[in-house]
């Protein structure tokens, strides 16, 4: 059994300049074969909540010497963004995982990295390896991850998603609201990322960056996290109906599930300013003025409910409109997702496949047009790509 505190070594695995702390915040190990558990805490400098929750939840599996089946990996997400209690430096972490800013780093040195392009390579090359090593006997059975952030506005807990199968199985299990079309309006989200690769990953929002109960809601995520993905069984957790309660009485009145609608980016320079008092999940109305910027009142375009409403000078999210969903229609996509009905979707009118590539589906928007994105998403699909023509869109990878 290892409760670990030490940087992973080598180019990738330790901090990014002399003076910062080292890439891993600790590990816990049992030797046994299992799913390899990765916690990332301040991606975003300005977000140290879930670096602390991990460490208490290490020292709890460490003191309680509970059996763990597969190895659960706390990381530090951005260094130098951390040591300056900055969202980043230079550029979002959570904006460059690319597939043009990943090739950047094949096609130049490390010496060439702005500070937050090597912090990407470092945690790349940190999760490359993790993934190479074994877990017990063998590989690990899955990889999942959990990205914890926290919000500049006032919020309950929540998670986003992309919405394949085997992230529900982890997401449903934590008790808080679930935001689903998120990663269809961010680009280069680690989460993204991930997801995209197969694995299960899913960015956990614990409350507001200074919120009192902030870093309980972390803990009590990856407790439950660590069940749901099968490494502790539910009776081994010290107080777990504690940190279920915990979310429980967090997330009261909040919707179950939201799709995000709207996203209202934002320019430097442009002087937005969200106005006062807004929370995640307020009812919002069409037409409502909800920021400023230097052109005047910033209304919003449909009804629905705010979500993270930003109130920092850093970032180009100025807020985004959620509508409800009901469940009725998740449990309805599975099915279609498990029928193989989703082979059809090419005979549909105005729809045809992108030559060499199976996952992709190129929508004509001139002959589909009725709730052709609601459609999608029901089989697994989500928008990839949109121009005057119409709609790309891409296959998630449920498993």
């Amino acid at each position: 059994m290892r409760h670990e505190t030490a940087s992973l070594g080598g180019a990738g695995g330790g901090p990014s300049a002399p003076g910062l702390p080292s890439r891993e915040v600790g590990r816990y190990d049992c030797g046994l074969t299992g799913p390899l558990f990765l916690t990332v805490g301040g991606l975003h400098g300005n977000e140290p909540a879930g670096i602390t929750a991990s460490q208490r939840v290490l020292a709890g599996l460490e003191n309680a010497g509970i059996k763990l089946r597969g190895r659960y990996v706390a990381l530090r997400g951005n260094l130098a963004a951390l040591a300056a209690d900055q969202r980043f430096v230079e550029r979002d972490l959570n904006r460059i995982w690319t597939p043009a800013d990943l090739d950047g780093l094949q096609n130049r040195i490390a010496e060439e990295d702005g500070p937050d392009e090597g912090e990407l390579r470092e945690l790349l090359n940190a999760f490359q390896r993790l993934f190479l090593e074994p877990c017990g006997a063998g590989h690990c059975a899955e990889v999942v991850l959990l990205d914890l952030h926290s919000t500049s506005g006032p919020s309950t807990p929540f998670l986003c998603m992309a919405d394949t199968l085997q992230n529900r199985r982890v997401a449903f299990a934590l008790g808080v609201p679930v935001i689903l079309g998120l990663e269809e309006a961010l680009e280069g989200t680690l989460l993204d990322f991930m997801s995209e690769a197969g694995h299960v990953a899913i960015a956990f929002e614990g409350g507001a960056h200074d919120g009192p109960d902030t870093i309980d809601s972390h803990e009590a995520a990856i407790w439950q996290g660590l069940v749901a993905a099968g490494l502790l069984d539910a009776r081994d957790v010290p107080e777990l109906e504690r940190h279920r309660g915990v979310l429980e009485h967090a997330c009261h009145g909040a919707p179950a599930i939201v799709e995000v609608r709207h996203r209202q980016g934002t320019r430097p320079g442009d002087g937005f300013r969200m106005d006062p008092d807004w929370a995640n999940f307020q009812p919002v109305e069409r037409g409502q003025v909800v920021a400023q910027n230097l052109t005047g009142e910033i209304h919003a375009p449909i009804t629905g409910r705010l979500l993270l409403p930003r109130y920092q000078d850093q970032g180009d999210d100025g807020f985004f409109i959620t509508r409800d969903v009901r469940p009725f229609w998740l449990r309805l996509s599975a099915k279609l997702r498990r029928s193989g009905l989703g082979a059809l979707l090419p005979y549909l009118p105005g729809v045809k496949r992108v030559a060499g590539d199976p996952r992709r589906l190129r929508i004509d928007r001139r002959k589909a047009r009725f709730a052709v994105r609601q459609l999608f998403h029901l089989f697994g699909f989500r928008r990839f790509r949109e121009d005057e023509w119409g709609y790309e869109f891409l296959r998630r990878p449920d498993r």
